[in-house]
């Protein structure tokens, strides 16, 4: 089934460069371009759309009115936003929006595809510097997020639908060990479940 996106930009260049990489995959189909928050609105009122893909910054609407604008018409809708800001006091603000990625401009053309993927398959995705940024702006540190070496080893086991037992006797450590790694792992990617852990495994490809 074909993903339907929509694309919102203010710069023509950006917006052809990504409708050209979307239209050489046969997965996607863009359905509008834009570079008017309210045109992009009145599309969504006639057509259902997958994935709103749309700048933060524009003259006209900005991308968080838009997202605002935009759920309400299409409450299961998917946005990712576009920005070159990369301010950690911005960074947060634009995370505050219910949003489902965030990609800094300059990695748009390398990030997108991965993006639409994960965010399609109901993860999120955020440029690798976003999460620099957060964590850098927030005072926190770095190994307080990042997954060990043998926690991705667990990481990987429980994708392959290991129990603790098994993935304990695979990794030569105690079941109770493998526990500890799976609450580690549950707090670093603030997820609740396995599903979050396979979300987050998904949108770092590690599977």
């Amino acid at each position: 089934m074909e993903i339907k996106v929509l694309l919102v930009d203010d710069h023509p260049i950006l917006l052809d460069g990504l409708r050209g990489i979307l239209e050489e995959e046969i997965d996607f189909s863009v359905k509008g371009c834009y570079a008017n928050g309210h045109f992009a609105l009145s599309h969504l009122k006639k057509e259902p759309i997958d994935i709103l893909i749309t700048d933060y910054s524009m003259p006209d609407m900005n991308g968080a009115d838009l997202a605002k604008e935009a759920r309400l018409i299409s409450p299961n809708l998917k946005i990712i936003v576009l920005s070159m800001h990369d301010e950690p006091h911005k960074v947060q603000e634009i995370m505050k929006l219910e949003i489902n990625g965030y990609i800094l401009k300059k990695y748009a053309r390398q990030e997108i595809l991965t993006a639409i993927n994960v965010v399609n398959a109901g993860g999120k995705f955020w440029s690798n510097e976003v999460n620099h940024i957060l964590i850098k702006g927030l005072g926190l540190k770095e190994e307080e997020f990042t997954l060990t070496d043998r926690e991705i080893e667990v990481l990987k086991l429980i994708i392959k639908e290991k129990n603790s037992r098994e993935i304990a006797g695979l990794l030569f450590i105690s079941e109770r060990t493998v526990e500890t790694h799976r609450k580690n792992m549950l707090r670093k990617t603030q997820s609740s479940s396995t599903v979050g852990l396979i979300k987050y495994a998904y949108e770092h490809k590690f599977i």
